[in-house]
């Protein structure tokens, strides 16, 4: 019994071995927090404090619930969310992320911040807030979660008594966590003194270890203690200097990452198109209204394709790509904040003319061209970046009342390089040698006073009249072309929709385009023998017909607007919106968008509508149609586009004019409650089945077709577009309306909807050849009705 006592007796120790050990644990937490905080450019160290803090409270309650004794597991239980809550909103999220409706932002915010760490530099300062938020809620959670393990009641501890720290928690697993919070921005962003850090953090490694277990009178302890912190410093400060993270964050956040990062080719090649086509969102651009998002500007022809160009007048300086009078246009000034997600590429994504690049962790300047910008190093997923730009707007009546071509400084965006045959333009085909010569157009009001274009021979170093150069030139069919094209039109927006109307009248889109004559230019052979084309095809044939025409222009690739999602609040790029349009300049407005590409491209979401001026005595010229024949737009931008973005107040979702009823009494709502309560389920589950408009209407009936395909055991392959469908499948009229009424209106601003019979129809093509299993697996792929 006496043997027993003095087994349970203890010495005096120095310190309660609680407040020992919370000590130890605030000095060390306080260390990582303060190291951690420098991962996030900005972020002050009071936020540190205050994770130190709630880590410290949480340690602290879990040692009071332990002195409990009839709800001590429960108390001790319900400390844990109440720590991960306060935790949550030390690291300065707002509590109504948390509610039910907004939980599914939160969660892909932070999956979003958490991919985004495997490619950011560190301090991270770009413009999306999720990653730098994802840092600051894993520090936070690191400290709290530290301290609950550190001070954790073990199940075989309720015989001790609650004071006696040396027998609860999990200390060094709590240690694993401090040692992360302080080396991992050590190795990331590096340190000046890491044998003074390797000191420190040993001595505190120690003290949060056995500083409870010192007694009254320390001794040779106090001097162990130190020992131990001078041979541990200098092995700690050679791992904290090391090459290797002792966490790799980055790893771990590769986790959460998507598949290798596309690259874009931007260059015109006229031939089947290879661009990705997988479906991945490779960007999202948060920003009010949509644009055209512009990768490169290709501004000048050598007679094949179009290509970027030397440096214009005027350097790099983003005023020589406006008008003299953009300043006064404060509404077209837009803010755009952009994040990579499955791409790389040195370019920065703009819209318009770029003014400026903020918020970016990489080293970015003008890319040799007014409005353009480049980054010295490769943008990989997860970047992020402000871009300040400035994009013109202008009605299409301010348009018809522009000149164009006038203003010096596009005297270059007039020129353009053809080969020269000396004799006919025929002897193209017969393969005779063409000499690569200049032509350089007249402005397009010089153009009809009579002023004809200038050739410039520069391996004979002689000029020549342009009209005759043109003649006997590759592109003579296309210069003909121009000027029968402008004999009618007095203005240059009159031209440009002349142009349009050509390119809209007998042109179909295809991927893979018909063959080209030997000895024919490409752009020639596509506007008068394949007919057949792209994106690249449409906007290299506008914008040679708009420079021959007298209006300087270029052509422009980057991604159409893609969809706006409420939920990230930004517009979603996917590969499938590469994309390819023009630019035209305009004296009064700058450079304007254009886009001749038909409506079945899979750039889905064209918004640049080619409209014609409103007619004297009209009531307005905001909404008209363009000289396709397509539906409405308002300020050229398909209602469709925007899934709903714009209800609010005075819009569709807006509420209508009050009054007081007319007086029905209540008793009437009684009766009246059970076919209330019906009619609000019936227009829910329509609404639901309906989507938030046509385009969502459509897009589902075409993942329809896609899993019916595969329940029909002929999946389509990847990149497969509704074209190559129709060809496949649309053996019968029915069918393949059916597949054109889909093509159209996925693509189309307004189109019919597919029809039963067509439905049909196309389960009739999924069942051919496969007997009565293959009727009745067609009817389960395709059934009747639209699941």
């Amino acid at each position: 019994m006496e043997a027993s006592a003095t087994a349970q007796r203890r010495l005096p120790a120095l310190l309660p071995p609680s407040i020992a050990r919370l000590g130890g644990f605030a000095a060390l937490a306080l260390l990582g927090a303060l190291q951690w905080q420098r991962m996030v450019e900005g972020l002050s160290s009071g936020r540190a404090v205050l994770w130190v803090l709630v880590a410290v409270a949480a340690a602290a309650a879990v040692l009071w619930a332990d002195r409990l004794r009839r709800l001590r597991r429960a108390c001790t239980l319900a400390i844990v969310p109440l720590a991960l809550l306060a935790a949550y909103v030390s690291a300065g999220f707002p509590l109504v992320l948390l509610k039910p409706r907004r939980v599914d932002e939160l969660g892909a915010g932070l999956s979003q911040g958490a991919e985004a760490l495997a490619g950011v530099q560190m301090p991270y300062a770009g413009a999306d807030p999720w990653p730098g938020d994802t840092l600051q809620l894993l520090g936070a959670l690191l400290c709290v979660t530290a301290a609950l393990l550190a001070f954790w009641p073990r199940d075989g501890d309720r015989t001790q008594p609650a004071a006696s720290a040396g027998t609860r928690g999990y200390p060094f697993l709590a240690l694993a966590l401090l040692l992360i919070l302080v080396a991992s921005p050590v190795v990331s962003l590096g340190g000046a003194r890491p044998v003074a850090l390797g000191l420190v953090l040993t001595a505190l490694t120690v003290a949060f270890l056995w500083l409870e277990r010192l007694p009254l009178r320390p001794g040779l302890g106090i001097a162990a203690m130190l020992a131990l912190a001078l041979a541990g410093a200098l092995p700690l400060a050679s791992a904290a200097d090391g090459e290797d993270p002792w966490f790799d964050y980055k790893a771990f956040a590769e986790g959460f990452g998507p598949d290798e990062p596309l690259a874009f080719d931007w260059g015109h090649s006229y031939g089947p198109l290879d661009w990705p086509r997988e479906g991945s969102e490779v960007l999202r651009v948060a920003t009010t209204r949509p644009s055209y998002w512009k990768m490169r500007n290709l501004d000048d022809f050598d007679g094949t394709h179009w290509l970027e160009g030397d440096i214009r007048p005027g350097g790099t300086d983003p005023e020589g790509d406006l008008a003299p009078a953009w300043r006064s246009h404060a509404a077209w000034r837009e803010s755009l904040r952009v994040t990579l997600r499955r791409m790389r590429t040195r370019d920065v994504l703009g819209a318009g003319t770029t003014l400026a690049v903020e918020d970016t962790a990489r080293l970015v300047g003008p890319a040799g061209e007014p409005g353009a910008w480049r980054s010295q190093s490769e943008f990989r997923g997860g970047d992020s970046y402000t871009v300040r730009a400035h994009v013109p707007r202008p009605r299409p009546d301010q348009l018809a009342q522009s000149s164009a071509g006038a203003d010096s400084r596009r005297a270059a965006d007039l020129n353009l390089t053809v080969p020269y045959f000396g004799r006919a333009a025929a002897t193209a085909v017969a393969g005779a040698r063409a000499i690569p010569i200049e032509i350089r157009f007249p402005p397009f009001d010089a153009g009809r006073d009579g002023v004809v274009p200038h050739a410039v021979f520069p391996t004979l170093m002689r000029s020549n009249d342009g009209n005759r150069a043109l003649r006997r030139s590759a592109f003579a069919r296309t210069w003909a072309l121009a000027k029968r094209l402008k004999r009618d039109t007095e203005t240059p927006y009159a031209y440009v929709l002349e142009v349009n109307r050509y390119l809209q009248d007998g042109f179909t889109y295809d991927e893979d385009p018909g063959e080209i004559a030997p000895g024919r230019a490409k752009l020639d052979g596509f506007l008068f023998d394949t007919r057949t084309g792209y994106c690249q095809h449409f906007s290299g044939a506008m914008a040679l017909l708009l420079r021959m025409g007298g209006i300087p222009a270029r052509v422009v690739t980057g991604f159409s607007p893609g969809g706006y999602s409420k939920s990230k609040r930004a517009w979603i790029v996917r590969d499938t919106d590469a994309h390819s349009w023009v630019e035209a300049w305009f004296d009064d407005w700058g450079w304007v968008t254009f886009d001749p590409t038909p409506a079945g491209t899979p750039a889905r979401s064209q918004i640049a509508a080619l409209e014609r001026a409103a007619e004297v005595g009209s009531d307005s010229g905001d909404a008209a149609s363009d000289s396709a024949g397509s539906a409405p737009r308002t300020g050229g931008v398909r209602p469709d586009l925007l899934g709903g973005a714009q209800s609010g107040p005075g819009g569709a979702g807006g509420s209508g004019a009050g009054g007081d009823g007319g007086g029905l009494a209540w008793w009437w709502f009684v009766p009246a409650m059970p076919l209330v309560l019906a009619l609000a389920a019936w227009c829910v589950l329509w609404w639901r089945r309906r989507g938030r408009g046509p385009a969502a209407t459509l897009d589902r009936a075409v993942a329809e077709l896609e899993a019916a395909l595969r329940r029909a055991g002929r999946p389509a392959a990847a990149g497969t577009t509704l074209q190559q469908l129709e060809q496949r499948l649309g053996r019968t009229p029915q069918a393949a309306a059916y597949l054109q009424a889909l093509r159209a209106g996925r693509y189309a601003p307004s189109a019919p909807a597919p029809t039963p019979g067509g439905r049909r129809a196309l389960r009739r093509e999924l069942a051919s050849g496969g007997g009565p299993a293959g009727r009745l697996r067609a009817l389960w792929a395709l059934p009747p009705w639209r699941r």
